[in-house]
């Protein structure tokens, strides 16, 4: 069974277009192509089921000794290939989806299954010639740039004619035409454009000291936001904040009771403070050697 459920899957491959109606999205269009492709899999006629062997007990009747009970050996389909026990074959499809449309749009939607999802890149890279059908009303504007969207606008279109809008279509279909002929910029060049070496910084070649009111240490040049950047700069809320703790801590220690352990520093203190310094002998000046008596 699952051999020729493999089959099955197998020869299904490759692309296909289907029609996208005006209103639906795009990916709703795709899971409804997938369960149909699916439900019609699955309606496809099964193989029969595996057979086994199974011993059935039997009761038969002899003259001498009445009924009695033996095994006979028969076939019998196995479970766990019917159908209400193995479920569905196929469960999901591998489907992709070339170019997407929008939910207003309509029109030519492309799909790939099995190893047609690969060939929609190449589809894509060889920029296949696509014409577009655009309708729009003069004199109304919406949010959305939709005939469903909500109007925001609205004036008179009579000054509108034939051959201003051929102008600007001309206008428009130039420069399409020049941006794809435009071979498109080499990654050396942007690498040359976007990238400059750093500025090497000049040494002073003598050796006196530089006057810091024109150095870059100077205050006037160098802030706290520069060194550290504007993500590291506080916010004014919590410079308050930490301020008023510091603020609180400092008012506790000088307002709160003495301790054991305050007077023990005050006499340790006291004690370092009358301690006598102890005299050094004098030092004998480098160069001068020691009298001999």
């Amino acid at each position: 069974m699952r051999a020729a459920a493999a089959a099955a899957g197998t020869a299904l491959q490759g692309l296909f277009a289907v029609y996208k109606p005006p209103g639906m999205h795009w990916r709703a269009v795709r899971d409804t192509v997938e369960r149909h492709l699916i439900k019609g899999l699955n309606s496809l006629q099964r193989p029969e089921p595996r057979q086994q062997i199974c011993f059935q007990p039997t009761v038969s009747e002899k003259e001498e000794t009445g009924k009695e009970l033996t095994l006979t050996v028969s076939r019998v389909p196995m479970l766990a290939d019917h159908p209400l026990v193995s479920g569905p074959v196929f469960t999901e499809l591998k489907i992709g989806v070339g170019d997407h449309l929008d939910m207003q749009s309509s029109g030519v939607f492309v799909l790939g299954v099995g190893y047609g999802t690969k060939l929609l890149r190449k589809w894509y890279n060889a920029h296949l010639t696509k014409a577009y059908t655009v309708t729009g009303l003069f004199g109304k504007a919406t949010d959305d740039f939709s005939d469903t969207g909500k109007l925001i606008e609205r004036s008179t279109f009579d000054h509108v004619t034939q051959e201003k809008l051929e102008r600007i279509v001309s206008v428009i279909q130039g420069s399409n035409h020049k941006a794809l002929l435009q071979p498109p910029p080499s990654r050396g060049f942007l690498l040359r454009r976007c990238y400059s070496p750093p500025k090497e910084s000049k040494e002073p070649e003598s050796d006196e000291p530089l006057c810091f009111t024109k150095s870059r240490a100077n205050p006037r040049h160098w802030t706290m936001r520069q060194s550290m950047g504007s993500d590291h700069q506080q916010p004014l809320w919590r410079a308050m904040l930490i301020s008023l703790i510091l603020a609180a801590i400092l008012l506790w220690c000088y307002l709160r009771p003495e301790t054991e352990a305050d007077r023990r520093a005050e006499e340790f203190l006291q004690f370092l403070q009358n301690m006598p310094q102890q005299e050094m002998p004098p030092s004998v000046p480098l160069g001068e050697d020691e009298k001999k008596p």
